[in-house]
């Protein structure tokens, strides 16, 4: 049987951070598509899908 592993809310948010980014970019964002918040989102769930299943 395969197990889903939890995802925390803090990943979850840095997904709706992401697919908000999408549609319509902040008032931080700079013109070449940088932004603070994005990389901070991006950065999350890069280091969530390293660390794998906790057990």
């Amino acid at each position: 049987m395969i197990e889903v592993r939890q995802v925390p809310f803090l990943v979850e948010v840095a997904w709706f951070v992401i697919a908000d980014h999408h549609a319509k970019p902040c008032h931080r964002c700079h013109p070449d598509g940088w932004c603070p918040r994005f990389a901070a989102a991006r950065a999350r769930l890069l280091a969530w899908r390293l660390a794998g299943d906790p057990r």
